[in-house]
């Protein structure tokens, strides 16, 4: 009977990833596609080599699994043995891989602006969340003395001389993301759509192609020059961040380069001055004299570069600033790290009388205040009461949603976020029958409640509560000691390393609030915003719960609790996308209303998350 059960299950199971959710991503693109005002490739020629690649490659990688892992591509009846063979030896996600690969052929042969630009990236950030969020940790499990290595990994960090495989690797991951950096600007930025919708022209000729072949051999030499096997780490991975940076801000606020960006109709191998200006740095590191030649050599192509700006300023002063970020990416990091420690143990509290203040309380009530007053910026005083009761509504749902979930003697008012996704359904209808347009609120409340998340997040490090699971890594890890943390209180982890998932959360909530505050500004309807929200986050969520460490979380299946909420986020924000709602213009008109309702939301925020009764022990009388 249980071959039976588990012969059933393996058959629903492949059903569900073979038939299913391919199916559900060419609808998705499909009733989307209206939406998505992008170019499309045309090139019936690449849609089918990357298409048929992409079949092979997992096609490949099945086989391996099944040959040499004696088992199923199934997260749910994984392989018995760990698998380096074919594919594997070159790529630790063939199936993944092959699968994104597979999509952007199927969208360019079928002419697909939205399955191209926007569900292959969400599907890949999604099959990413799943590597991180689950597999990795599960393998680390199931194999612990396995080497997660592959041939196209990027040199280790050691102070070696690098092979020429080595310096070829680095080569490849960095021209790669440079091409397909390029590809996505110059399809995106520097032709005649956007994604914002608003037709750039750049001044830049791409007939001349000197310039770009120079920067290329510039480039493709960095790594052969570079010598050890850190120094050439640092420069794939700072080369790649940077990359990453100045992606994201071309397609999301296009308006910042279209004054300088080379791109006009079709592609050209382009290197950032960002990039030559962190190869050069490198190259110093290691040693002066090569340094300075180099930087000669540099400083030519980019005063060519500079020449052709629009803005000379503008384009010099960018890459200065993405070059900083992402030079200075480890110790951005540990400074943000060590803050968020710092904050961890920053419990205070006032007694007066029957009644406690707890300092954590003004960090959420500081988001609160700030939120609706950037909500009521947006869309005038006419919504502020509206926007204020359903902010309300949604703090009474967290904290029932809390309660039912993990309600104790010992949590006698907690507070969880899917609760407030359940309360905007009650505060839709509350506004709605106050007479106010509920897809205006739900869309400019998705538009800042990233940021306000993020705030929020203060008072989750300071109460202990959202803590990670225990690491190793120092560089890494946080500790918490104040006896008041429920680190230190309910999961009894004090004084241990533990991931810092409050400051993953807000990292990853700051880069979606503005990918949102773009669609609010382009305008795109208030479901589609809505809908990419719930995506997002809950994709963000599903990676971060797999680093908690709270031990009042239930896991189902393997999953922890949340991680499911999150897959069901996921799967309602693909339906909210596709709810066509026409968009209402509105104009802006801020007055003493919004700053009023800010005001008043910001300061029952802080009594709700930060003010209890110490001395009591009725139901949501104590906050710890």
């Amino acid at each position: 009977m249980n071959k039976i059960s588990t012969q059933i299950n393996k058959t629903l199971y492949a059903t569900v990833f073979l038939i299913v959710i391919p199916c559900m991503l060419w609808l998705w693109a499909k009733y989307t596609e209206n939406l998505i005002n992008l170019p499309v490739v045309e090139s019936t020629s690449a849609g089918y080599i990357l298409f048929i690649f992409g079949v092979l490659l997992m096609a490949w990688a099945m086989y391996a699994l099944k040959t040499y892992g004696k088992g199923l591509p199934m997260n749910a009846y994984p392989p018995l043995r760990f698998v380096t063979n074919g594919p594997y030896h070159f790529f630790r996600h063939p199936i993944y891989l092959g699968f994104g690969i597979l999509m952007v052929g199927y969208f360019i042969l079928t002419r697909s602006a939205s399955g191209l630009w926007f569900v292959t990236p969400i599907a890949i950030l999604a099959m990413i969340a799943l590597v991180l969020g689950y597999e990795v940790i599960d393998l680390k499990k199931r194999f612990p003395n396995q080497s997660m290595t592959t041939t196209l990994d990027l040199p280790a960090k050691i102070n070696e001389t690098a092979s020429i495989r080595e310096r070829l690797v680095s080569l490849y991951w960095v021209a790669g993301s440079l091409l397909l950096s390029n590809f996505i600007i110059a399809k995106l930025v520097g032709q005649t759509a956007t994604m914002l919708g608003k037709p750039l022209v750049l001044p830049f000729s791409t007939e001349n192609q000197t310039l770009p072949l120079l920067s290329v051999l510039f480039i493709v030499a960095i790594p052969f020059v570079i010598k050890r096997k850190n120094l050439l780490r640092t420069w794939a991975i700072k080369s790649l961040i940077a990359l990453g940076i100045l992606t994201f801000t071309s397609l999301f606020y296009p308006g910042l380069w279209a004054q300088y960006l080379p791109f006009q109709h079709r592609i050209v191998y382009f290197v950032p001055v960002l990039l030559i200006l962190l190869s050069v740095k490198i190259i110093f590191t290691q040693s002066k004299p090569l340094g300075v030649f180099f930087s000669i050599i540099a400083v030519a192509l980019m005063s060519i570069q500079l020449t052709f700006s629009r803005s000379a300023v503008l384009h010099l002063g960018s890459a200065i600033i993405i070059f900083l970020l992402a030079d200075n990416y480890f110790h951005i990091w540990n400074f943000l790290r060590k803050g968020a420690e710092k904050i961890a143990n920053s419990w205070q509290e006032w007694v007066f009388g029957k009644v406690r203040v707890i300092n954590h309380g003004f960090y959420v009530g500081f988001g609160t205040f700030l939120g609706i007053l950037l909500a009521g910026i947006l869309v005038g005083d006419a919504y502020a009461w509206g926007i204020l009761i359903f902010t309300f509504v949604v703090i009474v749902f967290s904290a029932l949603w809390a309660q039912i979930i993990e309600g104790s003697e010992k949590l006698k008012r907690p507070y969880g976020y899917y609760g407030a996704l359940v309360g905007i359904i009650f505060a839709s209808f509350t506004v709605w029958a106050m007479g106010y347009n509920v897809w205006v609120i739900i869309g400019v409340i998705s538009v800042v409640m990233p940021w306000v998340q993020g705030i929020g997040r203060f008072r989750c490090l300071v109460n202990g509560c959202c803590h990670g699971g225990k690491v190793d890594k120092p560089y890494i890890g946080i500790k918490y000691f104040h006896h008041r943390s429920r680190v230190c209180g309910i999961s009894h982890l004090k004084g241990e390393l533990l991931h810092p998932t409050p400051l993953y959360a807000m990292l990853w909530l700051f880069l979606v609030g503005f990918i949102l505050f773009s669609l609010w500004y382009n305008n795109f309807s208030s479901p589609f915003i809505f809908g990419l929200y719930l995506i997002l986050t809950g994709i963000g969520r599903f990676v971060e719960e797999a680093y908690r460490g709270e031990v009042q979380t239930p896991i189902i299946k393997g999953l922890r609790l949340y991680q499911w909420t999150a897959i069901l986020s996921v799967l309602i924000g693909i339906i909210m996308t596709v709810i066509n709602v026409e968009v209402i213009n509105i104009t802006s008109d801020v007055g003493w209303e919004t700053i009023l309702s800010a005001i008043i939301g910001g300061l029952f925020t802080i009594f709700v998350m930060g003010v209890d009764f110490p001395y009591s022990n009725a139901r949501f009388s104590r906050l710890v």
